[in-house]
């Protein structure tokens, strides 16, 4: 059996050709099953392998129609060596090698309702630069955070994954003037955390996290905030 991961081809003598060995394959207008059947590829006939999109691949036939089948079908092809032919099924492994991330999270801050935002750029297998944005919705105050960080993941190929993170940032505080009579203030913080990435299919994760921020404020006590949140992340 011939496993074949490809991308597109430069030239069209380059392409992988198979002949189809089974009594029809659907071919799609687009690369999804929302996309209706407009040709079947029927036993015998030979198609060419153009470029894959996730579980799906883009063939042309002999007579010059393109369309799209699903990874599956091609189990049902042989190559000119007379063997089947396999895909390699997009998989764990092969998302969590994708170098950027972007995620979107929700959870707790001091008390207050939090919203926020991670970008992340994984230079090697274990460390990730990370970009954090928040804002918590208080009873007393409301408050915007935005963070430097760098992730280390001991195992990034475990189904659930640790992770622990260092960085810095700022914390800027807007109390409510109608029930507090204190001015805005920004703080610059110091976060340290953990938590673990939860595998869940494709190129998508779950992610639960918990930090704690040291606000190093003007006045004589820092202050210590907890945040514990969990949101999606997807690498790209």
């Amino acid at each position: 059996m011939t496993l074949l991961s490809f991308g597109l081809r430069a030239a069209d003598d380059d392409r992988e050709k198979a002949t189809v060995d089974t009594s029809y394959i659907d071919m799609r207008t687009g690369p999804g099953r929302a996309y209706p059947i407009f040709h079947v590829v029927e036993r015998d006939e030979i198609i060419e392998l153009i470029k894959r999109r996730t579980d799906w691949i883009k063939v042309q036939t002999k007579r010059g129609k393109t369309g799209w089948a699903h990874v599956s079908h091609m189990g049902d092809t042989v190559g000119f060596d007379g063997k089947q032919l396999a895909f390699k099924q997009a998989n764990e492994e092969d998302y969590l090698a994708r170098r950027w991330e972007i995620g979107f999270n929700g959870g707790d801050f001091a008390g207050a309702n939090a919203l926020g935002a991670t970008l992340g750029y994984r230079f090697t297998q274990n460390f990730t630069a990370e970009v954090k944005l928040s804002q918590a919705t208080g009873q007393f105050s409301d408050s915007k955070m935005a963070g430097l960080a760098l992730m280390h993941q001991p195992f990034p190929n475990w189904r659930v994954s640790p992770f622990f993170l260092l960085g810095s940032g700022v914390i800027d505080t807007s109390p409510d003037t109608t029930l507090v009579q204190t001015e805005d203030r920004t703080d610059t913080a110091l976060i340290v955390g953990a938590g673990a990435y939860v595998y869940l299919s494709r190129r998508f994760v779950m992610r639960l996290e918990y930090n704690n921020y040291l606000a190093l404020t003007s006045r004589d006590d820092n202050e210590e905030v907890n945040e514990w949140k969990m949101g999606f992340n997807v690498f790209f």
